[in-house]
């Protein structure tokens, strides 16, 4: 008897490993978790991944870029730093795809699929914006061998000072835009400029944040105890500082940020800042040489909370880091990016804020290849670059929001405080043809999801948040005719509380998807 089951595990065993790989099984719930929230029809991506039929159109494509590790687009070294948002393929991951195009990227049993996640278009933040900030419609200068970078100035309007909660960038053309950096400016020295195609920021103002392709809209950490975010002065101007890239000529784009206002008067306000606080404007870079820039900044006096750290450079650009070294010795990692991308750029949140003690130093470093070995070496035979704000120029900045430091603030998970607004906003809420109950809804322990068959179907029943993300799967298997109660306990398939904020349930019936919103408060 022994032998027998020996025999039957053993068998098994290999049938597993030998299992075909197919988009129903295996590549729709990793191409849903890692890509989609760029490739569905209303991303930036130029292609929907949504579908079998889509996906399988591009799966050389995708063999390709997973292979390179193009795709999904993230520079940071995640052993080095954790961020929140991170878009990295685990091994597992990875071979899955791979596997999937090997074995013909067949599809598998499409009812079986599991549903997809809900987008929300152009719009991810709800509710009404306080502030919505219209660049005009602008055509794009940029041609085939040039950029194009301007600034809009507009009036905010505004009577008082108002605390900013959140913000949003909604790029009136996602694939004419390659990235725009808001800032304010209470002075109202800044004027608009379209006519060199040169303006990478104003020459006064403060930056706020921004967007870059895969960016997600920026909302400040709040809790109980206190409200975090920027203040924008009564009367003050906003600057949009876009990048059109080269061969977007003709193209239009009537770029908007949405603004969202914390209701006065705010208890335990805390503001944020963000400042370069690493930068250099003198340097040069002769060509056929590797040379680096290193800069130290030692104005810490005080204790300060670190929230993100965007770095920037240009074409030339090869490598960049930055860390804080304290009055103990101690190194504090922010960002590392080995092989640097002048395409991909973000304002990169921590997972958990950075404290940054009294006497400390924060220090950064940039290396670059100004040689013709470099593919985006601007000059073909490379020239002596300097600083400056044109894309043929370099620059070497790195930019931080922070703010002071409270005892705790090192332990915050920014990822549950930042949807903690999203609970407090109006919604409405997704209807179906086909029938499907939540209550209650809005919900803080738990809720029930009702819905009845009229026929057998293989039913799956998931959980995403709005990044798209997949955080429980409820219900995955065949049914019988009759009525079903689904509970969601607003818990992750680990086990652990979910934040308040904007979920979804995707639902697939046979060959058929339905969605709804679901709203987790305190």
């Amino acid at each position: 008897m022994k032998k027998i089951n020996l025999f039957f595990l053993t068998s098994f065993a290999f049938i597993n490993l030998n299992a075909q790989t197919t988009w129903a099984d295996d590549a729709a719930e990793v191409l849903y978790n890692n890509c989609t929230s760029c490739h569905n029809p209303n991303g930036i991506a130029p292609n929907s991944f949504m579908t079998y039929t889509d996906a399988s159109t591009y799966s050389s494509l995708i063999q390709a870029y997973v292979q390179t590790n193009v795709m999904p687009p993230w520079t940071a070294d995640t052993s080095y730093q954790h961020f929140s948002q991170e878009r990295v393929l685990t091994q597992t991951e990875r071979d899955i795809l791979l596997n999937w195009v090997a074995d013909g990227a067949v599809s598998g049993d499409l009812n079986q699929a599991p549903p997809p996640p809900v987008y929300n278009g152009s719009q991810v933040l709800p509710g009404n914006p306080d502030l919505v900030i219209n660049a005009p419609n602008y055509m794009s200068k940029a041609t085939q061998f040039s950029d194009d970078y301007v600034c809009f100035v507009l009036p905010s309007g505004l009577l008082q000072d108002r605390k900013v909660k959140a913000f949003e960038v909604i790029p009136g053309n996602r694939e004419t835009v390659h990235h725009c950096l808001v800032f304010t400016d209470p002075a109202n020295i800044a004027v608009t400029d379209t006519v060199g195609g040169n303006c990478g920021g104003p020459s006064s103002g403060d930056l706020m944040g921004g967007y870059t392709p895969g960016a997600s809209p920026i909302i400040f950490p709040s809790t109980d105890n206190f409200s975090s975010g920027m203040i924008m002065e009564a009367g003050s101007n906003i600057v949009l500082a876009m990048h059109y890239p080269e061969g977007s000529f003709g193209t239009f784009d009537q770029t908007k940020v949405n603004f969202y206002f914390y209701d006065e008067p705010v208890t335990g306000f805390r503001e944020i800042f963000a400042k370069p606080l690493i930068q250099n404007w003198t340097f040069s870079i002769a060509p056929d040489t590797y040379d680096s820039v290193e800069v130290t900044f030692s104005g810490i006096i005080g204790n300060y909370t670190l929230l993100s750290v965007f770095p920037h450079m240009h074409l030339v650009g090869e490598y960049i880091e930055s860390y804080a070294t304290t009055i103990a010795n101690d190194t504090i990692p922010f960002i590392k990016i080995p092989h640097w991308d002048f395409e991909w750029q973000d304002f990169y949140w921590f997972e958990y804020m950075k404290k940054i003690p009294f006497g400390s130093q924060i220090h950064g470093k940039g290396i670059y290849n100004n040689t013709d070995s470099n593919p985006h070496n601007p000059h073909n035979p490379p020239q002596t670059i300097t600083a400056g704000l044109n894309t043929s120029d370099e620059m070497f900045l790195i930019y931080y929001h922070y703010m002071q430091y409270q005892p705790g603030d090192e332990l915050i998970n920014v990822d549950s405080l930042t949807t903690l607004f999203l609970s407090q906003q109006e919604y409405e809420f997704i209807t179906d043809d086909f029938e499907v109950r939540t209550t209650p809804n809005p919900f803080t322990e738990q809720t029930t999801i009702s819905y009845g068959l009229s026929e057998p179907a293989f039913v799956s029943l998931f959980i995403y948040d709005i990044q798209g993300k997949l955080i429980n799967k409820l219900v995955q298997g065949q049914q019988f005719p009759g009525e079903y109660n689904a509970i969601w306990s607003g818990r992750s398939d680990s086990g652990s509380a979910v934040s308040p904020g904007i979920y979804f349930y995707s639902m697939r019936v046979g060959d058929q998807n339905y969605s709804g919103k679901l709203i987790k408060q305190n």
